[in-house]
């Protein structure tokens, strides 16, 4: 069985300060004009950073209380965890939206937006199950869609002109 346990640092390109990373970077982007890539990088990694801290204590509540079996299963807290999980990563995919890329990194955007609300399903039904065995076959898939988005990030990592994260966890068995 899989504990959900979200990459530590990996998804730097996932979340949630729409208004903070914005905020901290400057203006909101120009619909008319291309902004530096510095800017991109600032604003990007904003939002990456925000998701991180958000996300953190997130993963631990979901390693600890969305194992069946394990010591301090709890099915409230797993679904709350899960439900908090979803809202981190939308605030993310809103902050991410708000950044106007350029057109050759558009495509790595679109892989990363459409990976994150496959996982945002996932995430819901996991927060919505009747059990924590009835949710344990969601938590191979929600691990699938963290590998897949944070290979999307380190796409557009790399595009941006950032160093790629740090190597995936391998969720527990």
């Amino acid at each position: 069985m899989l504990i959900l346990r979200r990459p530590s640092g990996a998804l730097t390109s996932i979340l949630f300060a729409v208004g903070l990373g914005l905020a901290a970077c400057g203006q909101g982007p120009s619909p008319t004009s291309s902004p530096s890539r510095t800017l991109l990088q600032q604003q990007y990694l904003a939002a990456a950073n925000a998701y991180n801290v958000a996300e953190a204590p997130i993963a631990q509540a979901e390693a600890s209380h969305c194992n069946p079996t394990g010591p301090t299963a709890d099915l409230a807290q797993c679904q709350t965890a899960l439900a908090q999980d979803r809202q981190a990563t939308r605030t993310f995919d809103r902050a991410i939206r708000a950044i106007n890329f350029e057109s050759a990194q558009r495509g790595d955007v679109a892989k990363l937006l459409a990976n994150d609300s496959a996982l945002e399903t996932l995430l819901q039904q996991g927060a919505a199950a009747s059990s924590l065995t009835a949710a344990t076959p969601l938590f191979a898939q929600i691990a699938q869609r963290y590998s897949e988005a944070t290979t999307d990030a380190d796409r557009l990592r790399t595009d941006l002109g950032l160093p790629a994260t740090t190597p995936p966890a391998t969720p527990s068995t």
